[in-house]
């Protein structure tokens, strides 16, 4: 999630959250109902060795149809390390690949990106997919917050910025979100899987056995 037209520290002293239940693949689906008209699919896999969001977005910007292909996984802490984004838009097709090594250091398609030392998580703007990611990881408590720093990807330019992202998290099934001017709340369920972000609702959630292709498959 992000404040972009193709939309999106410092801990509390409250006691920090069990970590999330293992989840094996859940699909999901998203209707964004503003503006920008889309349907969004993500398989989400969970492994001990990290986890794997693989999604495709279809609707209309600006009256052209889009297309938009993601693939993001993480390590076993819950940070991202690769990213691979084709955005379709009318007939023209564009591609973006991040990677973060273990020192925490970016490359945006092959090329370093030194802006990005510092960030943890990959926010796609297109997706409320990638903020399942802190939400998990940073495992606040009730009236705890955090401030992280994320490489947001903007749509549909498919630029990447540093952006600081705040959370916080009022009760047990709610979080608030501020990066720079914007806020919005979100709702996710007991997995830290977003259900409710702004102009983004679930409309399907289903659980089954994990058979995906491995983290590392191409």
């Amino acid at each position: 999630m992000a404040r972009d037209t193709m939309t999106h520290g410092r801990l509390t002293a409250a006691a920090p959250a069990p970590h999330p239940r293992r989840m094996t693949t859940r699909r999901v689906s998203w209707r964004r109902t503003d503006e920008v008209r889309t349907d969004e699919h993500c398989t989400i896999s969970i492994r001990d060795s990290g986890i794997s969001l693989v999604g495709t977005v279809l609707g209309a910007d600006g009256g052209l149809p889009v297309r938009i292909e993601y693939r993001v996984l993480t390590d076993g802490a819950g940070a991202t390390t690769a990213v691979h984004v084709r955005d379709y838009r009318g007939f023209g097709q564009r591609q973006l690949t991040l990677a973060r090594d273990a020192k925490g250091n970016w490359t945006v398609n092959g090329v370093a990106d030194r802006r990005l030392k510092g960030c943890v998580h990959v926010d796609l703007g297109c997706s409320p997919s990638t903020n399942t990611l802190p939400i998990r990881r940073l495992r606040l408590g009730i009236g705890g917050a955090a401030t992280i720093q994320a490489a947001w990807v903007r749509f549909p330019e498919l630029a990447v910025e540093k952006a600081a992202q705040t959370y916080s998290r009022p009760d047990e099934f709610s979080y608030r979100y501020a990066s720079g001017s914007f806020e919005s709340d979100l709702l996710v369920d007991d997995d830290g899987v977003v259900a409710q972000c702004g102009p983004w609702e679930r409309t399907g959630v289903a659980d089954g056995l994990d058979d995906t292709a491995p983290l590392d498959a191409r």
